[in-house]
């Protein structure tokens, strides 16, 4: 829910944000502008940076999630039925982006940013909210990295392919280390461990 913000400047402070060339907007909208532009230059706050775009995109991307999942409602692997030439226009394009790197002759991974960045937004999707699966979770983080990297170029089409083709080969892995370990705390609040007796020296 947006939150009303009502702050004083003195005569000096309001001429200085009303000169700032960096900064575009006018007066409030200038201010929120300054913030972002702050937000988007501290390495500390590059999750919450993330998670200001998620807040204003969430159309864009659950647009992009639900085209996900109608794959999957036609097969448990798409990517078993992709031709060569599509995986490999597939991985081209988002070379181009720098969201995957070649390590070998036909071999190619998710960038070292790439990476990084997913986990990040991984954990950050899962702690926002519980009620959302692991998978969905990850398929939200890639979404939004191809949106990031591909600077909005990328279709539908091949943010859609994309997601799939790296959770498929790569990501999926740690959604389901968290589903693990989320069944994991959940069971031990089922079946709490029986207190074992401390001895006591006589």
């Amino acid at each position: 829910m947006p939150k009303d913000l009502v702050v004083t400047l003195n005569d000096l402070e309001y001429e200085i944000l009303k000169k700032m060339r960096v900064v575009e907007g006018e007066d409030g909208e200038k201010l929120r502008n300054l913030f972002r532009l702050y937000v988007s230059t501290i390495p500390e706050l590059k999750s919450s940076e993330y998670a200001l775009k998620r807040v204003e995109k969430k159309d864009k991307i659950d647009e992009h999630l639900k085209n996900v999942w109608a794959e999957y409602e036609l097969t448990d692997s798409p990517t078993e039925h992709w031709s060569e030439d599509k995986i490999n226009k597939l991985i081209s394009d988002l070379s181009q982006i720098n969201a995957m790197v070649k390590i070998g002759d036909k071999q190619f991974i998710p960038s070292n940013k790439f990476r990084s960045l997913f986990k990040m937004l991984l954990h950050d999707i899962t702690t926002e909210s519980m009620d959302i699966d692991e998978y969905s979770a990850a398929c939200i983080a890639t979404i939004q990295l191809l949106m990031e990297f591909g600077v909005e170029t990328l279709s539908n089409e091949t943010i859609r392919d994309g997601t799939i083709f790296i959770n498929e080969g790569w990501m999926f892995v740690y959604s389901t280390a968290i589903k693990n370990a989320r069944d994991f705390m959940k069971s031990k609040k089922l079946f709490p461990e029986a207190e074992v007796p401390v001895p006591t020296a006589h």
